[in-house]
């Protein structure tokens, strides 16, 4: 496959998916190519770590979720690995990371929880707490949004 090929079949694939029962079929007519193919392809771009996944994007505020969280917490080096695997398998959590820490700032570990109310999200944040046996955290709840828009893979592979 040419890399001119390769540049348009991710292309295809960042583009928002059709809501029906064979959305690759749609992908594959429009470059050109059996859906079979297309799969072969998104399976070898997978088992290459060209690609991680395809997913989708939920529009949370359009989903009735208006409270994002944004939650930072203190975690053993020890444990981190074992609280990010648990924190990230709460489907409430769209994001989960590890930074550094500093003298003044002990947080290592954040996730970012939504929910449908704020009452909601502590309750969440709660349970993850609970479930990973952490007690040291920092909640910052998102005031207002600025920016949110999906990156453009047209100007980036250009």
């Amino acid at each position: 496959m040419s890399l001119k090929f390769n540049k348009k079949v991710v292309l295809g694939l960042s583009d928002p998916l059709e809501l029906v029962s064979q959305p690759y079929k749609i992908v594959a007519e429009r470059l050109g190519i059996s859906e079979q193919r297309l799969l072969r392809i998104i399976r070898k771009y997978k088992s290459a770590g060209l690609i991680r996944r395809v997913g989708t994007v939920l529009g949370h505020f359009k989903a009735g979720y208006k409270c994002n969280a944004l939650v930072m917490w203190q975690v053993e080096d020890a444990g981190l690995e074992t609280a990010g695997k648990i924190f990230a398998g709460f489907p409430q959590v769209t994001h989960c990371y590890a930074r550094q820490t500093y003298p003044d700032w002990p947080y290592n570990l954040y996730t970012m929880v939504h929910a449908r109310n704020k009452n909601e999200s502590q309750t969440i944040i709660k349970a993850m707490s609970t479930k990973a046996g952490i007690t040291s955290y920092k909640i910052q709840f998102t005031v207002k949004e600025f920016k949110k828009i999906k990156s453009d893979l047209k100007e980036i592979l250009s």
